[in-house]
């Protein structure tokens, strides 16, 4: 019965110089903005300095979507919408983040099961805060709008499928100074139930690939380059 204490505590002591380090990091809230049926609460993680924006809609079977980004002072951040406007059944809020300097495009569709689609880019300059939707393509059930942010230089393609709980899906380029041209589809590709298209941004010369499956709570998926 001692020979089997001392293997015991043997096997502890053994288990006991294995044990990894324990750290501990405070993360906690450090704001909060409500803008209808979004939600965006700023997280900090303390210790590392990252202040992090979740963004989620208030619907059922939502799922989050988080972004985060160095914390100036390492702490927090002073977030507002700056600029909204609705296309069809499309929200699309923009969201700055003024102490930190980041700039966040959110796009989403107010239906049960979806969750946003957020591109957030340091903010470089600003000239005025207004989006504008200034091309629009529907080719079957793909819906793309190409929306204008002049404050941040940029051009952002959204793209979604026209089915019941859908997700959209954000990218965010460089806008080319004084471009002309719309949205064209220049491809497409069915293979079973997966679909490909690719749609051209001619007054950006931006290709992008849009990939996607026709069923409910589906969500595309954008791939862009130089064309």
């Amino acid at each position: 019965m001692k020979r089997l204490l001392m293997v015991f505590l043997a096997f502890g002591m053994s288990l006991g110089a294995q044990a990894g380090e324990f750290k501990s990091s405070l993360v906690v809230q450090t704001g909060e903005l409500r803008e209808s049926d979004l939600i965006v609460r700023n997280i900090t993680d303390l210790n590392s300095k990252k202040t992090c924006l979740a963004f989620y809609i208030r619907t059922t079977g939502t799922s989050p979507v988080m972004h985060c980004y160095d914390a100036v002072g390492g702490f927090g951040a002073s977030i507002n919408q700056v600029g909204s406007l609705k296309e069809g059944e499309l929200v699309i809020r923009k969201i700055e983040d003024f102490k930190n300097n980041m700039s966040c495009l959110v796009a989403y569709v107010a239906t049960p099961g979806t969750s946003p689609a957020v591109d957030c880019v340091a903010i470089k300059a600003r000239f005025k805060d207004t989006l504008t939707a200034d091309g629009h393509l529907r080719e079957g059930d793909l819906d793309v709008r190409r929306i204008s942010d002049p404050s941040s230089l940029k051009t952002c393609l959204v793209s979604y499928v026209s089915t019941k709980g859908t997700s959209p899906s954000v990218v965010c380029y460089d806008a080319k100074a004084g471009g002309q041209g719309g949205l064209r589809q220049a491809s497409y590709l069915r293979e079973g139930d997966l679909v490909v298209r690719k749609i051209v941004d001619e007054a950006n010369g931006k290709a992008c690939l849009i990939s996607y499956v026709s069923t409910e709570g589906t969500s595309s998926h954008l791939h862009c380059y130089s064309e």
